[in-house]
């Protein structure tokens, strides 16, 4: 075990470093009268009980756990870490053990500061990230809706023992966030000192399959350097400032990613080399650097890429950091030595900057079927005039029924169209507040087959959505290009929407076939299944309407290709048989039912009424009324294709608009 001393104007606390070394904890804890461990559902979940068989002998224990994730680093979740220690009467000699990575270690810190004007508290950080930034210096906050840690205080822990058997469940890509961390103090001390910054170069392999001993003196060296700032420059008046190399551009980004979709290393690592790219038109430093600094981090299978963001939206969210003062935006820097430094940097220098990465940008789209609307929010890279998917960031449908009685009165009912607007406000809001560069809107069946579908798009025009209504065999053409990027052979892409049916067979090479047909899951219900009457006969009637329009697809079942189903009949599919308590898209995409399957769920929702429907497990109730006419439409399907397995896929024609420049219109 290696021990580290930290020495500061006001205090001093030893980092312990080893494997299985909790049972050091005991020494610390001998003065307290009540000890609470704060960590995280998850965490705790984990190694509630291994901490506990190496405390045992204290009888004044207490557990409380939050939320996992970032979006729950703030005061409510303070607030009711105050409500339990009050209501337990923890006291100023009490102690704080905060037991997870870096948000636990943010808000115990946080709590312990600020319970009775200030309590102790130790940290046991779990993740590598933790490890060797945030349970070490003093600095705690939480996150305001404005911007990340706007609210916190300095306040030195009484132990950091960091225990590295932690990092044997680390998920892969939170151990890449770490090496984010890491990789920034190689480059801090990277003019006096390029002995780390070569450590990690030539010990690639060994750290990412966590050979102990690499690892330990890897985290060693990390603490060692932080030490160094933290001890000569506690409260951030001077060089501790710089450990915040990444850190303007990455918080701003974390704020735009909402705290979701993206890891904080990976956020301060595209923030450092937005920061390389200032220096760079700065104080002239050598390309040559930059891209050695890239390559690092792809070593660690972080993306160092920055992302593009409107020039007012990007600066607007840089003005919200906590460093900043005077109305400067204040970045860390290399000078021509490539030393560190901090400096305001004017706005039109990182506008310019900005704009080097436009290749990389957030895309929305938007969906309007006839029951739903869905939005998909993704990061996009545009490479060789072609877009790909680098990230999802953010997928969300509402019913709002804007087909409703379209098969009958072909119009859109104006009280469907102001679900449906709403739904939109919403949308673009979410959109604006991600910073969004394009949203693209396409609508189908129910619109193009209402005779007022020009007042509804001007509408949604008017809320400044740029929208397009598709036609039949465009909707078939982008659920097909969205699942080539899954599958490489032969597919037939079947997608029931509310209105219309869409088949698409071929390969990422060529399409053979492709047809769009007026039979959907809402049209069906509207025509054969009005007040809920699922009579034998009425079933029947409408399994020979399927057929007789359906005969052309007939064709295709001596052709040679798997199965492939889309949206929210075919995915409920696999739900529903896997009694999904919590929609899961991990569980979903890519899942395969057969036809007895799809029988037994059909029976399963014909023995129920509308009302008891809603309640079956893995049925989203939004969508209990439209379920059995598109399950038998799938059904019907499958037998006229002599199919018995359908593949069920989450890449659909959202995913296929992503990745297409120009969507055409109907």
């Amino acid at each position: 075990m290696k021990k580290i001393k930290i020495n500061t104007s006001n205090s001093e606390y030893d980092i312990l470093l080893g494997n299985n070394i909790l049972s050091n904890l005991n020494n610390y804890l001998q003065n307290y009268d009540q000890i609470l461990i704060l960590s995280n559902e998850d965490i705790g979940n984990l190694y509630f009980d291994k901490l506990k068989s190496h405390i045992n002998s204290f009888n004044n224990l207490h557990f409380f756990t939050i939320p996992e994730g970032e979006n729950y680093k703030n005061i409510n979740s303070v607030m009711s870490i105050y409500d339990y220690m009050i209501d337990n009467n923890f006291s100023r000699k009490s102690v704080i053990i905060s037991l997870g990575g870096g948000v636990i270690c943010d808000i115990g810190g946080f709590t312990a500061a600020t319970y009775m004007r200030g309590i102790d508290f130790i940290q046991i950080p779990t993740s590598l990230l933790s490890q060797v930034d945030a349970s070490i210096g003093g600095k705690t906050a939480i996150d305001h809706s404005k911007g990340k840690n706007l609210i916190g205080a300095f306040k030195q822990p009484k132990l950091v023992l960091i225990d590295t058997d932690f990092l044997k469940t680390l998920p892969k890509e939170q151990f890449s966030s770490g090496m984010g961390e890491v990789i920034k103090y190689s480059l801090i001390i990277y003019s006096n000192d390029k002995s780390y910054f070569n450590f990690l170069r030539n010990n690639k392999e060994d750290i990412l399959n966590l050979k102990i001993n690499t690892v330990t003196d890897m985290i060693e060296k990390a603490c060692l350097i932080k030490k160094y700032f933290v001890e000569n420059d506690e409260f951030e008046n001077g060089d501790r400032a710089l450990l915040n190399l990444g850190h303007t551009y990455g918080h701003a980004l974390e704020k735009l990613f909402d705290f979701k979709n993206i890891t904080h290393g990976e956020a301060i690592s595209k923030g450092i080399i937005f920061e390389l790219e200032l220096s760079k038109k700065i104080y002239s430093i050598d390309s040559t650097f930059i891209s050695q600094i890239i390559d690092l981090f792809l070593d660690y299978n972080v993306n160092p890429y920055p992302i593009y963001y409107e020039d007012d939206i990007l600066i607007d969210t840089l003005k919200k950091d906590k460093k900043n003062s005077f109305g400067n935006i204040t970045f860390i820097v290399f000078d021509k030595e490539l030393k560190t430094l901090k400096k305001n940097v004017e706005s039109k220098d990182i506008k310019e900057i900005n704009n080097m990465f436009k290749n990389r940008f957030i895309k929305g789209i938007i969906d309007i079927g006839t029951n739903s609307c869905r939005l998909f929010i993704a990061q996009i890279l545009k490479k060789d005039n072609q877009l790909f998917i680098e990230k999802e960031l953010l997928k969300l449908v509402n019913i709002v029924k804007l087909g409703e009685d379209v098969n009958k009165n072909k119009f859109l009912k104006e009280e469907a169209i102001f679900r449906t607007l709403d739904c939109l406000k919403n949308y673009k809001n979410i959109c604006q507040n991600m910073g969004v560069s394009k949203l693209i809107a396409f609508a189908t069946s129910a619109t193009r087959d209402a005779t007022n579908k020009n007042v509804f798009l001007d509408k949604v025009k008017n809320l400044g959505i740029d929208i397009k209504c598709i036609s039949g065999q465009t909707e078939a053409t982008l659920n097909f290009k969205g699942n080539t990027l899954v599958f490489s052979d032969n597919i037939l892409v079947v997608d029931i929407g509310g209105g219309s049916t869409e088949f698409t067979l071929g390969n990422k090479n060529h399409i053979e076939f492709i047809k769009s047909f007026n039979v959907g899951a809402v049209r069906v219900t509207e025509l054969f299944f009005k007040n809920d009457n699922y009579s034998t006969q009425n079933i029947d009637n409408c399994i020979k309407w399927i057929e007789d329009i359906l005969q052309p697809i007939k064709t295709l079942s001596n052709k040679n290709f798997k199965l492939v189903g889309v949206a929210g009949t075919a995915t409920t599919q696999i739900s529903v048989a896997k009694k999904l308590l919590n929609y899961d898209s991990k569980i979903v995409h890519l899942s395969s039912i057969t036809r007895d399957d799809i029988e037994n769920n059909l029976k399963l929702f014909l023995s129920m009424d509308l009302q008891n429907r809603k309640n079956i497990t893995g049925l989203e109730e939004k969508r209990a009324d439209v379920i059995i006419a598109g399950t038998v439409i799938l059904q019907t399907i499958m037998k006229m294709l002599n199919c018995n397995k359908l593949i069920v896929s989450e890449s659909d024609n959202l995913n296929g608009a992503m990745i297409t420049e120009e969507i055409n219109n109907d």
